[in-house]
């Protein structure tokens, strides 16, 4: 995993594809107060959860995520993925998550992610 910053946006990216996971996601691109992007906040949640995103996405100098598939992702887009939902991303990445999250903090580590055209 790796974190990529550029300007005062953060995202967190897996270096590998390492599949896993078979939950299902569709959420709004979102920041955390402390600049890191996830996912918008839910019914279930009050705040923004912190995405470690696919292997192959990539953070531009504008701050936007572009996929392997050269698909542009900006805040208020709707995504669908896939992955795994955990309810301490600390505990199950590791230091390397430090910069998003803390010890106990909820995340989503996706397999996979998409675009919602209308």
């Amino acid at each position: 995993m790796r974190v990529e910053t550029e300007g005062s946006t953060t995202a967190l990216m897996q270096v590998a594809d390492l599949g896993g996971g078979d939950a299902a996601f569709e959420g709004v691109v979102a920041m955390t107060p402390e600049g890191c992007l996830g996912m918008a906040p839910t019914a279930d949640s009050d705040r923004v959860r912190v995405v470690v995103w696919p292997a192959g996405v990539s953070l531009s100098a504008e701050g936007e995520l572009t996929t392997s598939s050269g698909e542009r992702l900006v805040l208020g887009d709707t995504v669908s993925g896939g992955g795994e939902d955990f309810d301490d991303l600390h505990e199950h990445r590791g230091d390397a998550v430090t910069a998003c999250v803390a010890e106990g903090d909820p995340g989503l580590v996706l397999a996979e992610v998409e675009k919602i055209t209308e």
